[in-house]
C-alpha cells in the first residue's frame, strides 16, 4: 500500500467518521426537540384531563337540578 494510498484511506475515514458525527448531533437535537415537543402535550393532556373532570362534575349536578325541576313540575301536574 502506497503512502498516497493510505493518507487517502485515512482521509476517507475521517470524513466518515466526521459525517457520523454530524449525524449523531442532528439526531441528539432532534430528540431534544421531541422530548421538548412531548412534555408539552402531556401538560396540556393534563390540563384538559383535569377542565373534563370539572366539567363532568359541573355535568352531574346540573344533570341532578334538571331531573328534580322535572320531578317537581310532575309533582304539581298530579296535585292539580
Amino acid at each position: 500500500m502506497s503512502i498516497q494510498s493510505a493518507n487517502s484511506s485515512d482521509s476517507s475515514i475521517k470524513d466518515k467518521l466526521e459525517k457520523l458525527e454530524s449525524s449523531v448531533e442532528m439526531l441528539l437535537l432532534y430528540c431534544e426537540k421531541l422530548n421538548e415537543e412531548n412534555l408539552t402535550y402531556k401538560n396540556s393532556n393534563n390540563q384538559l384531563m383535569l377542565e373534563r373532570s370539572e366539567l363532568q362534575i359541573k355535568n352531574d349536578k346540573v344533570r341532578g337540578q334538571v331531573e328534580a325541576m322535572v320531578d317537581r313540575l310532575k309533582a304539581l301536574d298530579k296535585a292539580s
